[in-house]
């Protein structure tokens, strides 16, 4: 008796796309989405946290353009040079160097 193989078929990055986009629709759990579209949990997971969780944590650690400008008012001779750094949001940070 000769024992079959089951073919693993390799899944796009397009189709993993397409699949984490169609869970994100469904109100059904990672395990029971898998089940129905017959996908690798192991992988699904992974290919959620790729594209769904990271992309959370990258616009976290972005950067915040911000605004230099010289202060030139005359302060006392212990101070050598000032800068202050404002956000869009009125938050002012301020460096002495004296």
């Amino acid at each position: 008796m000769m024992l079959l193989e089951k073919k693993k078929k390799r899944i796009s990055n397009e189709k993993w796309k397409e699949l984490v986009e169609e869970y994100k629709k469904s109100n059904v759990s990672k395990y029971e989405f898998c089940k129905q579209k017959n996908v690798p949990r192991s992988t699904f997971y992974k290919w959620h946290r790729i594209l769904v969780e990271n992309k959370r944590n990258t616009v976290k650690n972005k950067f915040i353009p911000i605004r230099v400008k010289e202060c030139e008012e005359e302060r006392s001779e212990e101070i050598k040079s000032e800068m202050i750094i404002e956000s869009k949001k009125g938050i002012r940070i301020g460096f002495n160097k004296g």
